[in-house]
C-alpha cells in the first residue's frame, strides 16, 4: 500500500500548526539532546508576525503526523532580499524528496515576493573543547567559518545538492546558573581594572526612555560590526521609534526582557547586552544583541554589560537555569568574554546561503 504525502501550507491557525512545531522540537533535540529548546506553540503562535517580520510555514504530512516541515521568516523592514528558513524531516521520513518540496514551496514563495536569498543552518553538537579548538583557529584565520565542520552534520548534504553556499559557521552555547562566585569575582576584578570610567545601568522590559536614541544606534551596529562571513545581511535602518516597537512587540509575544548599558561621562550609552525569556517557559533564557560602540573598546565593556544583565536576570527571573546564546565562529572577542563567563559549546552550525536564479 502506497502512502500518500500531503504538502500543506499551514499558520497558527491551522489544524497541523503544533505539529509544525513539536517537530522543530524533535529537530533540535536530535542536533543537541538535552541542550535543546522548549518549542512553546503559544510562543510560535505570537510570534508568527513581529514588529519587523512575519513568518510562512509550510508541513508534509503522512497518515496524519507531521513528518517535515518549513518555517521561513521574511524580514519586512530592511533585508527584504533575503528569507530565514528552517526545515527538516522526521527520523523515518528522510530521503523521500520531503526536504525537496517543502524547499521548493519556499523558493516559490521567495520569488513571488522578489526575494532572492534563502539563509539557513544545520548543526550538530560537538566536543566542546573540539569546538573552542576550531573557534581559535577561526580567529587567526576566518577562511576557517566558511569550511565543512568536521563530523556528521545533519543536512549538509541536502544543502549542497540544493546548490547553496557554506557561507559561515555559528557556535550556540549555553551556560548553567548560578555562575560560581569566583568566576565572577574574576571577572570583577578584570572590568573594575578596565571599565572604571564607565557607569552602569540596568531595566526590565524596554531600556530608559532616554537610553533610547543610543539603543537604536547599537541596534543598527549589529547589522554591520558582528563578523559575517560570506552572509548576504544588509545594514538596517534603525531609530528610536522601531526600538520601542520592538520592546513593544518583545512584550505582546511574551518575552521577559533585561538589560544593561555602559554609560560613558558624556552621558551616551555606548554598549548594551540584553536578555530574555518566554514567560511559559521560566527555565530557559536567551542572549540575545551584546554589542560595544568601535570608539569604546579595549575597556572590557562586553564582559561589564553581560555581566550586569547576567545579575539582574538572576535577580528578576531567579527560576532560570540557563542561558543560550548564538556567536560567529571567528567572533574572537565576545567568544573570550562567553567563555570567561563559563558558557560552554552545545551546538556548531554549518550557515547555508542559497541565491535563486
Amino acid at each position: 500500500m502506497t502512502t500518500t504525502a500531503q504538502l500543506l501550507r499551514v499558520d497558527p491557525g491551522s489544524p497541523h500548526f503544533a505539529g509544525l512545531v513539536d517537530l522543530m522540537a524533535q529537530v533540535d533535540r536530535e542536533t543537541v539532546g538535552d541542550a535543546c529548546e522548549p518549542y512553546d506553540v503559544d510562543y510560535e503562535a505570537a510570534s508568527w508576525t513581529t514588529a519587523n517580520g512575519r513568518n510562512a510555514g509550510w508541513v508534509v504530512v503522512t497518515d496524519g503526523a507531521v513528518v517535515g516541515f518549513a518555517k521561513a521568516y521574511l524580514p519586512d523592514r530592511d533585508n527584504t532580499h533575503a528569507v530565514e528558513l528552517e526545515l527538516g524531516t522526521a527520523p523515518g521520513h528522510r530521503g523521500h524528496g520531503h526536504g525537496r518540496a517543502l524547499l521548493a514551496a519556499v523558493s516559490e514563495l521567495a520569488r513571488a515576493e522578489g526575494r532572492d536569498t534563502l539563509m539557513s543552518g544545520t548543526g550538530f553538537r560537538p566536543e566542546p573543547e573540539a569546538a573552542w579548538a576550531l573557534h581559535e583557529q577561526a580567529v587567526r584565520d576566518d577562511a576557517v567559518t566558511r569550511r565543512p565542520v568536521p563530523g556528521a552534520v545533519l543536512g549538509v548534504s541536502f544543502a549542497r545538492a540544493s546548490g547553496a553556499d557554506l557561507v559561515q559557521t555559528e557556535v550556540r552555547s549555553q551556560v548553567v546558573l548560578p555562575v560560581p562566585a569566583d568566576v565572577l569575582a574574576r571577572q570583577d576584578a578584570e572590568v573594575q581594572a578596565h571599565a572604571g570610567a564607565y557607569t552602569t545601568r540596568t531595566w526590565l522590559g524596554a531600556c530608559p526612555e532616554e537610553l533610547m536614541v543610543d539603543r537604536a544606534a547599537l541596534a543598527a551596529r549589529m547589522d554591520t560590526d558582528p563578523p559575517l562571513g560570506d552572509m548576504d545581511w544588509r545594514p538596517g535602518v534603525w531609530d528610536a521609534d522601531r526600538m520601542r516597537d520592538t520592546y513593544a512587540d518583545w512584550q505582546r509575544r511574551g518575552l521577559q526582557m533585561v538589560g544593561a548599558g555602559a554609560v560613558a561621562a558624556d552621558g551616551r550609552m555606548v554598549a548594551f547586552s540584553e536578555m530574555g525569556r518566554d514567560r511559559r517557559n521560566p527555565l530557559l533564557a536567551y542572549q540575545f544583541d551584546t554589542i560595544v560602540d568601535p570608539d569604546h573598546r579595549g575597556h572590557r565593556l562586553g564582559m561589564l554589560v553581560k555581566q550586569a544583565a547576567l545579575r539582574r536576570l538572576g535577580e528578576a527571573m531567579a527560576e532560570v537555569e540557563r542561558v543560550q546564546t548564538w556567536n560567529a565562529l571567528e567572533n574572537g572577542p565576545m567568544l573570550r568574554v562567553n567563555r570567561a563567563m563559563g558558557f560552554v559549546p552545545v551546538g556548531l552550525y554549518s550557515l547555508y546561503q542559497l541565491k535563486l536564479t
